[in-house]
């Protein structure tokens, strides 16, 4: 049986965005980027996607890191509509009502 994760609740957890003792939260995501590449990272952090409201425009912004929280040479932050991430944590992401 695969494993599944409604939008809203995913939602949730990305806007903890420390663990209590202070370190980044850290997961992996699959999302597909608005050209239309499907991109992997195993290892993340969400953060702001931009000088906008990221709840009305439905984005998140999620930089790829390294273990420690450090992100990653080269790589930028990616702002990702909510509706094409499809993996969170290796749990495939579903959408609910009234999301």
């Amino acid at each position: 049986m695969e494993k599944t994760i409604t939008r809203q609740q995913m939602l949730d957890e990305l806007d903890i965005r420390q663990l209590p003792d202070g370190r980044k939260r850290i997961f992996s995501v699959k999302f597909v980027t608005a050209e239309g590449k499907l991109r992997f990272f195993p290892q993340a952090y969400a953060c702001g996607a931009g000088k906008m409201n990221n709840k009305v425009y439905r984005l998140r912004g999620i930089q790829p890191c390294d273990c420690q929280g450090v992100p990653e040479k080269g790589m930028h932050v990616y702002p990702v509509r909510i509706n094409n991430i499809i993996m969170y944590n290796g749990k495939k992401v579903t959408p609910n009502e009234d999301i």
